[in-house]
C-alpha cells in the first residue's frame, strides 16, 4: 500500500512570498483551494492507497483526509518526519510525499509517481526550474531522510545513491508547476484551467488583476 502525505504549513505563515501580491485572506483562500486540487487529484490516483494531510493548524482538518496534527509547524521535513514517527504509517509499502502547492497535478502524473515499486527505489519529480523536489517517492517509508527546499532535487537523488538506491525521475507539466514565488502565480494565471485554484483566482478578482498589472508576465512586466 502506498501512503500520500501532503506537509502544510500554518495558515499564517504559508505563502509569504505572495505577500506582495496577495492580503493575508487572499493567500489563505489561494491555500485551500490549491490544497484541495491536490486531495482531488490524488484522490483519482489508482496507485495511491491513503491520504493524510501532516499540520500543526487545526484549520486544515475538513479536508475529507486524514490529518496528522504536530505539536509544532517547524518545517516540512520535520513534518515528514513527525508522521514517520507513528509506527502505523511507516507499516507501508511506500511513502509518497507531495506538496500542496501543485493545484496542477494530474492524476496520471502521480499514478506515474507512485508505481508499484521494488524496495530500495526513490522517484523523484522535479520542479518546472529543475531545482526543487514537487513529488518523491520512497520504498520503503523509511528508507531515507527527505530534503526539501532549495536544490532539493540533486540532493534527493545524492541521499538515495548513499543508501544505494534505484533513483528514477518521472516528470509531468502539471506536477512540476508550483505555487511559491511571485512570478509563478502571475505565470499560473496566464494558463486556463479547470482547477479549484482557477476558479478562486477568478472569482476573487485576483487573476484579473494580476494579468492587467503583469500583462508580460512578473520579470517582464512591472516589478
Amino acid at each position: 500500500m502506498t501512503l500520500a502525505l501532503v506537509p502544510m504549513k500554518d495558515l499564517g505563515e504559508a505563502k509569504q512570498r505572495l505577500s506582495t501580491l496577495l492580503d493575508e485572506p487572499e493567500r489563505t483562500g489561494l491555500v485551500y483551494a490549491m490544497l484541495r486540487d491536490v486531495i482531488t487529484a490524488l484522490r483519482a490516483a489508482t496507485n495511491v492507497d491513503e491520504i493524510a494531510i501532516v499540520a500543526h493548524d487545526r484549520g486544515y482538518l475538513d479536508f475529507g483526509v486524514d490529518f496528522v496534527e504536530e505539536a509544532v509547524n517547524e518545517g516540512y521535513n520535520e513534518a515528514v518526519a513527525h508522521a514517520l514517527s507513528r509506527p502505523p504509517l511507516t507499516a507501508r509499502d511506500a511513502l509518497l510525499v507531495l506538496p500542496g502547492d501543485v493545484p496542477g497535478a494530474r492524476p496520471e502524473e502521480i499514478d506515474r509517481l507512485a508505481a508499484p515499486a521494488s524496495p530500495g527505489t526513490v522517484r523523484i519529480a522535479p520542479a518546472r526550474d529543475s531545482d526543487g523536489t514537487n513529488g518523491l517517492m520512497l520504498a520503503p517509508p523509511g528508507l531515507m531522510a527527505t530534503a526539501f527546499g532549495p536544490g532539493s532535487f540533486a540532493r534527493h537523488a545524492a541521499l538515495a545513491e548513499a543508501k544505494e538506491a534505484t533513483v528514477e525521475k518521472t516528470n509531468g507539466d502539471g506536477i512540476a508547476f508550483d505555487i511559491d514565488t511571485p512570478g509563478d502565480l502571475v505565470d499560473f494565471c496566464a494558463v486556463d484551467g479547470q482547477s479549484e485554484t482557477h476558479t478562486y483566482l477568478d472569482v476573487s478578482g485576483i487573476r484579473r488583476r494580476l494579468l492587467a498589472e503583469y500583462p508580460h508576465g512578473f520579470t517582464d512586466g512591472k516589478t
